[in-house]
């Protein structure tokens, strides 16, 4: 069998407005508002009908791109069945003439979130939580989850609507299956729950914790770090004084609860984040029209909330 060789690893050069990749014609390149990434996110237009709109993402060539081109081989047709208005994913894919990977998603999404954030109050930006919650609620009743959760995937439209460009969604592992580990796309370590870093495969309650670090994220704001994005530290009562102490206190609990190191200790899947961020925005639940992989686990809220809940209860009681 012949030896395939393959491009050294280089990060994406600068594409040129106009340039051509397929049929698609590339416009401004867009902010992700983080240092280190895959890749770079493209604005682009249809040639032939400029109407049309796609996002571009062009990867860095190295192992990470080679993972993000696998899964999008052997997923790209049962992903085009998972029809939901705040998920977008894939439709096309190639390689620029100096050997970067690239994938297009269809459509008008908007851009990414975080450089949007300072525009927004902490009430749209826990509502933006929600939607990505219950999205994910209908990929768990498809067998899908986060696999890894990428803040510069997660995008607003121009509308203020949600988009999670879904290269990180995988099959929910088989546990009984020992070489059903998942893949990796690289993401951030603090993205990553502490059993994922030691090598367990993906699983809701590992989607619970990068979604608890992107709930900080949105809350607290972000840094870059040598190892990629960071959620900033600090206590809501710091960064939004003018919130009631109750809803401080409930906000900081969730946000460590979801973040706990031990799994038994965060929420039961996104869908119990969804339901703690609907009860703090005075939101009734989203009607439920099939049982999830997680609903079938034991209902109940992770040890730090709950602590942390009792002592506010005994504190204002």
């Amino acid at each position: 069998m012949p030896r395939v060789q393959l491009p050294p690893p280089a990060p994406a050069m600068p594409l040129a407005r106009g340039q051509s990749l397929g049929v698609w014609r590339l416009g401004a390149p867009l902010p992700d508002g983080e240092e280190a990434h895959a890749g770079q996110w493209y604005d682009a237009e249809l040639a032939r009908s400029p109407e049309q709109h796609a996002a571009v993402l062009v990867l860095n060539r190295g192992a990470q791109a080679a993972g993000i081109m696998l899964r999008f081989a052997d997923q790209v047709s049962d992903l085009a069945r998972l029809n939901h208005p705040h998920i977008a994913v894939p439709s096309e894919s190639g390689i620029t003439g100096d050997g970067h990977p690239y994938l297009i998603v269809e459509g008008d999404h908007g851009a990414p979130l975080l450089p949007q954030l300072h525009e927004l109050l902490l009430r749209e930006r826990l509502e933006l939580m929600v939607d990505l919650c219950e999205a994910l609620r209908v990929a768990h009743q498809h067998s899908w989850l986060l696999a890894e959760v990428d803040p510069a995937m997660v995008w607003r439209t121009a509308s203020g609507e949600l988009r999670l460009m879904g290269l990180g969604l995988a099959r929910i592992p088989d546990p009984t299956d020992p070489f059903d580990r998942g893949q990796s796309l690289g993401s951030s370590p603090e993205f990553v729950a502490p059993e994922c870093r030691a090598g367990a495969p993906p699983s809701l309650a590992s989607e619970v914790y990068g979604l608890g670090a992107l709930l900080r994220t949105l809350v607290c704001g972000w840094e870059d770090s040598p190892r990629g994005l960071s959620p900033r530290r600090g206590s809501v009562a710091d960064l939004w004084p003018d919130v009631d102490e109750e809803h401080q206190i409930r906000l900081d609990a969730l946000i460590r609860a979801a973040t706990a190191y031990d799994v038994e200790n965060r929420p039961v899947g996104a869908e119990a984040v969804a339901d703690e961020l609907r009860a703090w925005l005075g939101q009734r639940r989203a009607p439920v029209t099939a049982a999830s992989p997680s609903s079938r686990r034991p209902r109940r809220q992770g040890n730090a909330l709950s602590a942390a809940l009792d002592w506010w209860r005994a504190r204002v009681g």
